[in-house]
């Protein structure tokens, strides 16, 4: 089984994706045997509130028992707060993405800090999008840096109680990251060599690596490709398939 914990949903101005509906995102995600999915508004990240298409996403994929909605939160928002607590009453996963780059805000700042306290006391991953498409393939006037690892291991390291989940680290990225802060755990999508799982567990524990496939800005079969082509043991196979994100997620 497969818990793939980086899919996005919606339309993004500088690609076009044909999984365009959550019909197609759930009927394609199954076909390539992935079998939940914890999935964000894309829409959120350009919009001025995210709750607009955060309320969408639920809407959008409440018939489809496979895709599990991941709210955007900007911290930066007075009313952070209350949409939280909102969502806690539906069925969103126990967590939030922060795109820190898009929304220009510093993961040292006091709203951050004050979001990861939060988080922390509901026992809920904070999931922090590093980047969403590969610096050198950026729209020639939009280009947004990835969020800094240094920052990241930072705020990780002031809240040791919460956990923090990289989606589309770079290689070096996703290694130094949990060298530096035990509460970090990183995916596979932007991690790419030759035996991609193989080489990754030598630098970091399968403990700490998560099936994600950045549906649709990336093929979800090259994602589940690294899976199916890895020579790892068992229970590392099990660990970063599925149960590090049930883990960390609880129940999916």
């Amino acid at each position: 089984m497969l818990t793939d914990i980086n899919v996005s949903l919606g339309f993004w101005p500088f690609q076009r994706f044909a999984l365009d509906s959550a019909a197609k995102l759930s009927r394609h995600l199954k076909a390539e045997g992935i079998s939940r999915a914890l999935v964000s508004s894309v829409e959120a990240v350009l919009y001025p509130d995210p709750d607009v298409y955060n309320r969408l996403l639920l809407r959008r994929t409440k018939p489809y028992r496979n895709l599990l909605p991941v709210p955007v939160i900007n911290p930066l928002h007075p009313d952070w707060r209350n949409r939280l607590r909102s969502y806690a009453a539906t069925r969103a996963a126990n967590a939030v993405k922060i795109f820190a780059n898009y929304h220009s805000y510093s993961l040292r700042s006091r709203p951050v800090r004050d979001l990861a306290e939060e988080l922390a006391g509901r026992k809920a991953p904070l999931v922090i999008q590093m980047r969403l498409e590969d610096e050198r393939n950026q729209y020639p006037r939009m280009k947004v840096p990835g969020v800094k690892a240094a920052d990241v291991a930072k705020l990780a390291s002031r809240y040791p109680a919460q956990s923090f989940v990289c989606v589309c680290c770079y290689w070096n990225e996703a290694i130094s990251l949990v060298r530096e802060a035990d509460n970090v755990y990183v995916d596979i999508s932007f991690t790419e060599r030759l035996n991609t799982v193989e080489a990754l567990l030598r630098d970091v524990p399968a403990q700490r690596l998560l099936f994600g496939s950045h549906t649709p800005f990336l093929y979800a079969r090259a994602a589940v490709m690294k899976m199916t082509a890895a020579r790892i043991a068992k229970r590392d196979r099990e660990a970063i398939a599925s149960k590090n994100a049930a883990r960390l997620f609880g129940p999916l």
